[in-house]
This record gives C-alpha cells, sequence and structure tokens, in this order.
C-alpha cells in the first residue's frame, strides 16, 4: 500500500504547486466518512469508514449474485470551499486509484453535493473499466482517475459552505462484478493561465452534420474538444486540436448533442470545459410548417362537404358543425351551421359520406350508447349563386334508439346496390349497420338477428374495434377487415369477412393467416410492395406491431426486417397516405411516421406530430396535409403527384355506384409500374380523412393511364392524364377497352344450368369474371383459378358475362335456364 499512496502523492505534486487552500487526502479509514445505499454489507469487503477499517472501498457485486440489487457509495464529510473561492481557487479536482470490472449495465462514478437542489450531481463520465478480474480486486492493477476541474466561481454560499462528494457504485439492478478504490484526494488551484474559450457557437447544423467555431480565451494557441450525448456529462479528455473550428459529419438524425472545448494553457493544465448544445435534424422526407385555424367543437373530419372536391376541415358539438371550407383561391372560409341537439356526437368515431345522393356529403356520429346521422340541406338557391361555401344551410338529424357502443363507424356499399349505406363497429355486442336505400333512409340491423342481410361480426361481447373497407383478394368487390381487442382470445382475435361476390360474406381470417389475436384499434391496408394487392400494417395498441404481406390472397408475417420494430410507441389510430410523394405508401402510426421504401421496409420516424389526426390536401398542391386543433401543411418536395376525384351515377341510374365511388379500387399505371388505392369512408380509428385519391409519383414524369373499377362494375380507363393536376372521373364517361386477347373467347353451354365453360387461347388465370342482367346490374363477381364459372344461383333471365384484366374487357351474352 506505500507504493500506491506514494504514487498519488508524486500524481498529485504537479497540481499543488497551484493549491493554497484545500490539500487533503481521505485518509482512511476515516469515520468523518459514511456509505450509503441499499448493498448486501456482506460482500463489502473493505470498509474505509469505520475504526480499524481498510484505506479502501471494495464491494463484490458477482460474490453477491443475481439476486442481489446493490448501489454503494462512500461519502465524505462536509467540506466548506468558502476559503478556496475567497483566494481565487475556484478550480476543485479529485483524484484516486481504481480498480473495475463490469459485467452489464454497472456505473462507478464521482458525484458532488448541490445543497441548493439537495441532489448529487455527476461530476464526470462514468468510469472505465480496466479490469478482467471477477474478484480479490484490491489486489489487481489500479488505474488512475483525475477528475475534470470542478469551476465553483457560480457556487451560491449554501453550495459552498455544504460541498460534499462521494464515490458511488450502481449495477442497475444488472448482476456485475465489482471494484476497489485507494483513498481519494481533493485539491483546490486557481484557474489555469488561460481563460475558457469565447463564443462557442453551433452552426449549419443538419440531420448529419454541424460546424463548432469558436475564439481564444487568451493567448493560447491549442485545444482539446469532445462531442458527447446529451446526459452524458462533461468528458475526462479530449482530441487535441490547433484549429479554432470543427466540422462534425456523421451525426445521427434528431439527436441531442453537447461539444465540448478547453484551451490548453501552455503546459498550465486546461481551461475548464465550455460547452454547447445542439439538436441534429429529423432528416425527414418531408417536412411540415404549422398553422393555427379558427375551430369549434371537436376536431373530427379533413374532407369535402360543399362538393368542390377541394378538402375542407370539419369540427362538431352537439348542436353546430363548424365547417372551414377550403377556398380554390388558398385559405379558408368559416362558417358554423346550427343543428338540433344531436343525441348522440362523434365521441368515438366520425364518418363522411354522401348517402342520399346530392352531392353533399352526409355525417356519422359514432358514440358511446348511439348512433347519429346528419344528413346535409342543400339550399337550391345558394347552388350556383358563385358563393360556394353556403350551399349547405343546415343539416336534418338522425338518431337511432338503439344502444350502440360505437367504435369506428364506415360508409359502404354492403349490399352494392349503388346506395351508401353505414357500418359501426360495436363494442359489447354484435356489430351494427344500416341499409340505405335510394331516398338516403336507413334500416337498422344487427349482424346476429336471424332476418340481418348479412353477418358481419356476431361475437356476442364484441371486442369489435378497427374496421375498414378494402378488396385485400383483388375481384373487384368490397371485403371488411375488423381490428380487434379487449377479453378473452376469441373475443380479440381479429377478422376478416370476405365478399364472395353475390352478397354475402364469409368470415376466413384464420384460412388467410390473419385471425391475430393481438391488441389492436385500428390497421393500415395499402400495397406496401407495389406488387399489385393490399398488405397489411395492424397497429398494436398494447404488444407489437405487425406487418403482414399478401401472397395470391393469403397472408405472411413479414414484420422481421421491414423496420417497424424499432417503433417503440404503440397507437390507437393507424392510417396510410404517401406524405412525401415517393410512390411508396407510408404508415402514420399516431404522432409517429413509418416512411415505406417499397419492398414493404421503413424507415422509422418518431414524434412527428402531437398525437393522431385527420388527412387531406387542405391546400390543392398535391401533398397531404394533416389537421387535429392545428394545421400541419406540408412544405411539399419535388416529387410528382395526381389526384382523382371518383363521382359514381347512382343518382342517375340504379345500376350504377354510389356518389363519392366508396369502395372503387383506383390504379394509376406508369412506366415503372402500377400503384393500388381503394377509396373508403373511414380508416384508423376515430378521424375522417379524405374522400379523394392520392399518388405520390416521385420521379415519374408520365401517367399511362388511370383504371377505376367501380362498385357497379363498370371500368374507366383515363389515357395520359396531366400529372400534378386532378383528374375527376364521372362513372362510365371513358370509352371501353375491349381485351384483344380474348376476341376467341366462348361460352357454353348455353343456354346454361350450373356451370358455364370458357374457351379462348388465352390463359384466364387472374381475370375477374362478372356478371350483369339485362338491366345492367352487377349480379355477381369472381376471380377466375380455372375456365369455369358456376352460375347455379342465378335466377332464369338474360345475363351478359364480362371477362376483364388491367382495365381490358370483353363481353358474352348468355341464358340461365
Amino acid at each position: 500500500m506505500i507504493k500506491k499512496l506514494l504514487f498519488i502523492l508524486m500524481l498529485i505534486a504537479p497540481l499543488a504547486i497551484f493549491s493554497q487552500v484545500i490539500n487533503q487526502s481521505g485518509n482512511w479509514p476515516n469515520t468523518d466518512w459514511s456509505l450509503s445505499g441499499n448493498y448486501d454489507p456482506t460482500f463489502l469487503y473493505e470498509n474505509p469508514t469505520v475504526v480499524s477499517g481498510s484505506a479502501s472501498f471494495s464491494f463484490d457485486d458477482d460474490d453477491a449474485t443475481s439476486a442481489s440489487i446493490n448501489n454503494i457509495a462512500v461519502e465524505s464529510p462536509i467540506i466548506n470551499l468558502t476559503p478556496a473561492f475567497n483566494a481565487s481557487e475556484t478550480s476543485i479536482i479529485v483524484t484516486f486509484q481504481y480498480v473495475l470490472n463490469l459485467f452489464q449495465t454497472e456505473t462507478l462514478k464521482l458525484q458532488y453535493w448541490d445543497s441548493d437542489a439537495s441532489q448529487w450531481i455527476d461530476w464526470d463520465s462514468p468510469l472505465e473499466e480496466n479490469s478482467g478480474s471477477a474478484s480479490g480486486f484490491c489486489d489487481d492493477a489500479f488505474s488512475t482517475h483525475t477528475s475534470t476541474p470542478l469551476n465553483i466561481i457560480g457556487f451560491s454560499n449554501n453550495q459552498l459552505q455544504n460541498f460534499r462528494y462521494r464515490i458511488f457504485y450502481d449495477d442497475n439492478t444488472s448482476w456485475g462484478f465489482g471494484f476497489c478504490i485507494e483513498q481519494p484526494s481533493i485539491i483546490s488551484q486557481q484557474p489555469p493561465a488561460c481563460p475558457s474559450v469565447a463564443n462557442l457557437e453551433a452552426n449549419g447544423v443538419t440531420a448529419s452534420e454541424a460546424m463548432i467555431t469558436w475564439s481564444t480565451g487568451s493567448t493560447e494557441t491549442s485545444w482539446q474538444y469532445a462531442l458527447q450525448l446529451a446526459g452524458e456529462g462533461p468528458p475526462t479528455s479530449g482530441t487535441n486540436t490547433t484549429a479554432t473550428s470543427q466540422n462534425l459529419s456523421g451525426l445521427n438524425f434528431g439527436t441531442d448533442y453537447i461539444f465540448y472545448v478547453r484551451a490548453n494553457c501552455d503546459g498550465d493544465g486546461y481551461s475548464v470545459w465550455t460547452s454547447v448544445s445542439f439538436t441534429t435534424d429529423l432528416d425527414l422526407p418531408i417536412t411540415y410548417s404549422t398553422q393555427s385555424v379558427s375551430t369549434s367543437g371537436t376536431n373530427r373530419a379533413v374532407v369535402d362537404m360543399n362538393g368542390d372536391f377541394l378538402d375542407d376541415i370539419v369540427s362538431i358539438s352537439a348542436t353546430n358543425v363548424n365547417i372551414n371550407f377550403q377556398q380554390s383561391s388558398g385559405g379558408f372560409t368559416e362558417r358554423n351551421i346550427t343543428t338540433t341537439n344531436a343525441d348522440f356526437t362523434p365521441s368515438w368515431s366520425l364518418a363522411a359520406g354522401d348517402f342520399n345522393a346530392d352531392g353533399y356529403n352526409d355525417l356519422l356520429y359514432g358514440a358511446g350508447s348511439g348512433v347519429t346521422f346528419m344528413r346535409t340541406i342543400v339550399e337550391p338557391g345558394n347552388v350556383g349563386n358563385g358563393d360556394p361555401y353556403d350551399d349547405v344551410s343546415g343539416f336534418t338529424e338522425l338518431s337511432t334508439s338503439e344502444y350502440v357502443f360505437s367504435q369506428r363507424s364506415n360508409f359502404a356499399d354492403i349490399n352494392n346496390d349503388g346506395n351508401l349505406d353505414a357500418f359501426v363497429c360495436h363494442d359489447v355486442a354484435p356489430n351494427v349497420y344500416y341499409i340505405s336505400d335510394a331516398s338516403g333512409n336507413l334500416t337498422f340491423y344487427q349482424s346476429d338477428d336471424p332476418s340481418a342481410p348479412v353477418s358481419l361480426g356476431v361475437y356476442p361481447s364484441g371486442g369489435n374495434y378497427g374496421s375498414i373497407w378494402i378488396d385485400y383478394d383483388n375481384d373487384r368487390d368490397l371485403d371488411m377487415f375488423i381490428a380487434k381487442c379487449g377479453g378473452e382470445t376469441a373475443r380479440r382475435t381479429n377478422q376478416m369477412h370476405t365478399n364472395n361476390g353475390s352478397g354475402n360474406y364469409t368470415e376466413n381470417a384464420a384460412a388467410i393467416g390473419l385471425d391475430d389475436p393481438m391488441q389492436t384499434w385500428s390497421s393500415a391496408w395499402g400495397d406496401f410492395d407495389n406488387d399489385g394487392d393490399m398488405d397489411v400494417f395492424v397497429g398494436a395498441s398494447s404488444g407489437s406491431h405487425k406487418l403482414m404481406r399478401n401472397d395470391n390472397n393469403s397472408f405472411v408475417d413479414a414484420t422481421s426486417g421491414s423496420g417497424i420494430s424499432t417503433l417503440s410507441a404503440t397507437s390507437i389510430e393507424t392510417v396510410t397516405h404517401d406524405l412525401d410523394n415517393d410512390g411508396n405508401l407510408d404508415v402514420i402510426s399516431g404522432g409517429n411516421v413509418l416512411f415505406g421504401n417499397g419492398d414493404l421496409t421503413f424507415t422509422v420516424y418518431e414524434n412527428i406530430f402531437p398525437g393522431s389526426g385527420s388527412y387531406g390536401d387542405l391546400n390543392n398542391d398535391g401533398f397531404i396535409d394533416r389537421f387535429n386543433g392545428t394545421l400541419y401543411m406540408s412544405d411539399g418536395n419535388a416529387n410528382n403527384w395526381i389526384k382523382i376525384n371518383t363521382i359514381g351515377k347512382a343518382y342517375d341510374t340504379p345500376e350504377r355506384s354510389n356518389r363519392n365511388g366508396i369502395g372503387a379500387r383506383v390504379e394509376i399505371h406508369t412506366p415503372s409500374g402500377t400503384q393500388i388505392r381503394d377509396v373508403r369512408s373511414g380508416d384508423g380509428f376515430r378521424y375522417m380523412s379524405s374522400l379523394n385519391t392520392h399518388f405520390g409519383l416521385g420521379t415519374e414524369t408520365t401517367v399511362n393511364s388511370i383504371v377505376i373499377y367501380w362498385p357497379s362494375g363498370v371500368v374507366d380507363v383515363v389515357v395520359n392524364p396531366t400529372i400534378n393536376s386532378t383528374t375527376t372521373v364521372i362513372e362510365g364517361d371513358t370509352l371501353s377497352i375491349e381485351d384483344e386477347a380474348l376476341a376467341d373467347v366462348k361460352i357454353y353451354p348455353n343456354p346454361v344450368k350450373d356451370v358455364l365453360t370458357i374457351t379462348t387461347s388465352a390463359q384466364l388465370t387472374d381475370y375477374v369474371a362478372t356478371v350483369f342482367d339485362i338491366n345492367g346490374k352487377r349480379i355477381m363477381n369472381h376471380k377466375l383459378s380455372s375456365n369455369t364459372l358456376n352460375v347455379n344461383e342465378l335466377q332464369t333471365g338474360i345475363y351478359f358475362l364480362r371477362l376483364e384484366s388491367e382495365g381490358r374487357s370483353i363481353k358474352r351474352k348468355f341464358i340461365k335456364q
């Protein structure tokens, strides 16, 4: 021990040249020192705080075993720094020798007591490991730790008079090895001959770079610098430089850093560390500017409310619909439309759609005990008067008497009669829906009622949270997925209600790999790998998110390697849009954004937005914006885009689709491939987003065609539309394209009783066969896997068979016996 103590004295000697007031060792063993913490005293092998104790401080965490949680500190007595301060010795240094073997997350730190804050403050970064021994630490080779000079010039009288320091070991609930500390020494000295550097600044901060500059403090010609993560504390050493600037590169985006620099005082040590903090940019593919918008009520929707296809902002209260109408010239016109008292407000969800086909969207309020519909009242005298913001003069309130604990609500044409129906997830009972007639009258059904037209979720205690209507199997009709949550396994097992093409639905989640009993309130459906079919991100409300790849209408877990596991936050709200217009769908989960790479992988950015909201284009620039009290307006980028508005013609003929075209599949074909979207009302969990169909194009400068598959069976093809603009398509207004590959097609027997056989030289796999009646109404839809079609359920009469693929088709007439 004598040799070690002599070494410490030799080490202190150069520092002591400046020392005038404080220069004292720990003088271990010393009963003026104390122990603190929670530890097993059995394994405190060297105790310097008791009579006849040790000149060392040693604890063996390994011998204490994994079941023992230990944190222990040796604390100095009070040291009054006032005399040193008055003598201008404002630099305090502690030095000691130590041995440390780390195993997991343990730390050994030097700390000082801040009596103003009544807390221990880290003096330096945690000590570095220097041993491989698992026991007998005091017999191992020691390293010397000399603290960063502590500048006390800003200390209060209380902090000076009640100063203490300690050496603190914490195994942080892990199982470690241990340490040995030789008695420390503390000195005070005048600051080095050169003062701290001046004008330390961080400029030019990007996602990965920053330029740091400073000015000399005196006559020094060299410095040390160090870059630390925020929270790591001051460094103990740095990198030498003769420059007064450092260009930092390779930084992590969205990260808090602290840059430290100190002057080399020409043999007189170093000045104290001076620091500057900065945060790197997020390196977002798209950025947003915030704007304030005046609203009243609960902010729930971004959707067109006056028929001009410009997205508006909708907020709801019991007796008022507050609408900020988007102006074609930019900005908003605010209107408050008084309503009769709504029996139920959209405390759980809001959906929008034109269920009476008058060209103006109506609203569905989903509450905790019932459902209210608000049907728009259009003032004919105001339509076309030059002021599009007063067309809607009011709302007719239609509240139902049935108890419904509403969750997600949607508008969809459930029975494909051209009239828009409403679906509401029920939390504590089988699901409910409302079938609309041609006049917009609604008939209530609950799925477990034997008289209900179709079954759409009959689990007795509900558990139905996030419904979404999509065409997952590419057979041109609507299917419905339900994200489920809570209770026993059966109650929280997700469901898929697959449309069989002739008016019935079959729950088959287990057969296609989607019967997961995870806890989820919503899912985001989109073609995340751009291969022509819908994949799904199932957002976890607790637990882990899942990504499922559509593999020929069966789903395969693609979570591993996708990047979504880096998203630590859960959310009840999950939706998908192409925010950066690069042609790849992104996922928005709460306030977090997973930017899609187009190959079922994502780059995750957390906390982009505060919470969830509604999405749409609120300045008609082709980029998706967000609203939930505050407007997040996309700053845009150089990527191209195209928007499509769909107008179904059920208002003109009952054999056509609902006015919004909800349920239509929209495709765009470009030189690099195909993108797909489904027109849908109500995704995520609570909010309503735009009914306009939006595609990002990236650097594409051409769209070869838009193909729209309407719920009625009509197919429209728009050739060479203009990009960076909006195309409005009215159902049936484009010329059909005949499939020349099917010019030789024949069908038999004709008349047919049960099975129709199709002969052609072309390969029919993946063609969609649609049967229309003599009035043009779609009766049956089926994706072919062979050259036969079962028509035995058709009534006797004359029908037309259409075979279609990629917008090209051919028709043949047949008679059903």
